[in-house]
């Protein structure tokens, strides 16, 4: 795989976690870490949740294996350290989401904030900034997955704009 498409990825959804400022504007107020007890419908957000899946609305070709082989399943295109993104969320609001901390060779990066579910909408709070995921939970709720509209870079060159869902599993403690 192009490990770089996948990087160039793992940086667009960082990057969304924080608001676009102009810089003539009057100083940015920055949001407020979230607090508070969790709802009754957020405690099923507690815990690792890794990264199971990732899928496009478009076919697209991100490996590196000398084919033209473009696919819908970009999980199953991806390099094991593209594969090593996980989030953790914790009773006290807090949350950290790691990449490559888990493979050998891999770049590590770390992201930390607060996090709220309010219904199907997961906000994240991070420095100076903040996002809303609508996320979905499979009938268990061992799933969840969100969906974000994304520029991926294919082997070819070629910049394709399409839909991306990232799906995320529960660890087992």
């Amino acid at each position: 795989m192009n490990l770089h498409v996948f990087k160039n990825l793992g940086v667009v959804v960082l990057c969304m976690l924080f608001v676009n400022c102009d810089l003539n504007e009057d100083p940015v107020e920055c949001p407020s870490p979230l607090t508070g007890d969790l709802l009754e419908t957020e405690v099923t957000l507690v815990g690792t949740w890794k990264i199971s899946g990732i899928t496009a609305d478009t076919e697209v070709d991100i490996s590196n294996d000398s084919e033209d082989n473009p696919s819908t399943d970009i999980y199953n295109q991806s390099s094991d350290c593209s594969k090593d993104a996980f989030y953790t969320f914790n009773e006290n609001r807090t949350y950290t989401y790691n990449t490559g901390t888990q493979t050998d060779g891999c770049t590590k990066n770390t992201t930390s904030g607060t996090w709220q579910l309010n219904q199907k909408d997961l906000l994240l709070v991070v420095s100076c900034g903040s996002n809303v995921y609508n996320v979905s939970f499979n009938e268990d709720d061992s799933q969840f997955s969100y969906t974000l509209s994304l520029d991926v870079q294919e082997v070819n060159g070629v910049l394709t704009s399409t839909r991306i869902t990232f799906t995320f599993s529960k660890e087992e403690n």
